[in-house]
């Protein structure tokens, strides 16, 4: 399937896709959720650092008043 047939690809009610349009379909959402997964984890673990990082510095703040 060319990129040009998979974006003019709709489901209807009145035909079925092939099994090669199928795969190819089910092929790039999985591909799609991958990368929505990578970029979801990159912002996660980022503010994990950020949020890490800014309670230590809260810890040897305290630590220093004390």
């Amino acid at each position: 399937m060319t990129q040009t047939e998979f974006h003019s690809y709709r489901f209807d009610s009145n035909s079925e896709p092939s099994d090669e349009q199928l795969g190819q379909l089910m092929e790039n959402a999985a591909e799609k959720v991958r990368e929505t997964n990578r970029e979801s984890d990159e912002k996660f673990f980022a503010e994990l650092r950020r949020a890490s990082e800014e309670a230590k510095k809260r810890s040897t703040t305290q630590s220093d008043m004390l």
